[in-house]
């Protein structure tokens, strides 16, 4: 009976260590893990082949796991106030979160070519803050490879069925461009001095249009009676533009006097007063001009030696007399008083 006993307990401990074993196999192949998390959230449109369970890795190193895959419909987050249709819950440990910052990229990838599909987060710039817990970004969404392959079909079986149909007019058009391309290939042969003319006329024409502009730069551009001209025309437009203030300051006075004038002048009197010393001004130099022309016919009369005036002025010896006489008188002033 102890004998039996011992053999149960044996069984017993057999069981219970394998289910042990068995037990920390499942959790370790599971990913399960001890260390401290936190969450994030990451919207998509489309996250491709990827499913809740599915590894989050920073540079290739496993830092998390893809917890929940949630299908929104495309509702309106008030929190990030955008359209969403599947959101991602990540479960990410905690000693990894001072390398996530807010400028992360979390898109979809697969290890090699067929392999499993992750979450990869880029981490980001050192100098933008780390992403807080229960955060909600936008991720990248993977190449829809199943929706190109899909439109490539469909593109390739619209020219397919595009090419069947219209099989004829395809035949009728490379045959014309074929006959085209011959009547090309035969107009240049034909041709083929003319052609050649021509380009030696337009490589002679060239150099011509290059002589003439470099006699047109030297003549026109370099030649310094132009650069005179041109600074003479600059000389003369800023003493203009000097002179012009002034000028158009005495302009705007003297417009301004002669809006005084006009309102002064303005009414059926004052017009009449300046109408009547018009007048007699005109009269006054009417009058001037009288006298002027008097006193000429005087002078000249003078001149002529005509009259006592014109003797006395004219006629060198009365003149020598007169001198004489007013010389003795100087000599002998008591003639005045008496005479013998």
């Amino acid at each position: 009976m102890a004998q039996e006993k011992s053999i149960e307990v044996k069984v017993g401990i057999l069981i219970l260590v394998s289910l042990g074993i068995l037990a920390a196999f499942v959790l370790i192949m599971s990913g399960l893990s001890f260390e401290k998390t936190y969450t994030v959230y990451v919207d998509f449109d489309n996250p491709g082949g990827m499913q809740a369970g599915a590894p989050v890795r920073i540079a290739g190193v496993k830092v998390g796991k893809v917890s929940e895959l949630a299908f929104l419909g495309g509702k309106i987050d008030p929190k990030t106030n955008r359209r969403v249709l599947v959101r991602a819950k990540l479960v990410i440990e905690q000693r990894v979160k001072e390398s996530i910052h807010q400028d992360a990229d979390f898109y979809v990838t697969t290890q090699g070519v067929l392999g499993e599909q992750y979450l990869a987060i880029d981490p980001g710039s050192p100098d933008k803050p780390t992403l807080p817990d229960d955060s909600v970004v936008l991720g990248i969404n993977p190449p829809r490879i199943d929706l190109f392959l899909a439109k490539a079909y469909e593109l390739l079986d619209t020219t397919i069925t595009a090419i069947h149909n219209n099989r004829e007019l395809i035949g009728d058009i490379a045959t014309n461009a074929a006959g085209l391309l011959k009547g090309l290939n035969t107009t240049l042969n034909d041709n083929r001095d003319r052609i050649n003319r021509t380009m030696a006329n337009l490589e002679s024409l060239s150099k011509e249009a290059t002589t003439l502009t470099v006699h047109a730069r030297t003549e026109y551009v370099d030649n310094p009676k132009i650069q005179h001209t041109i600074d003479n025309v600059e000389r003369i437009s800023t003493e203009l533009e000097r002179d012009s203030a002034p000028m158009l300051k005495d302009a705007r006075e003297a417009l301004a006097n002669l809006n005084r004038a006009s309102k002064i002048v303005g009414g059926e009197e004052e017009q009449q007063k300046l109408k009547k010393a018009i007048e007699d001004v005109a009269e006054l130099a009417a009058h001037a001009n009288a006298a002027a022309a008097d006193a000429q016919a005087i002078v000249t009369h003078i001149k002529k030696g005509n009259g006592s005036v014109g003797a006395l002025v004219m006629d060198e010896a009365i003149y020598d007399d007169v001198q004489e006489m007013v010389r003795d008188l100087k000599h002998n002033p008591w003639k005045f008083l008496w005479k013998q």
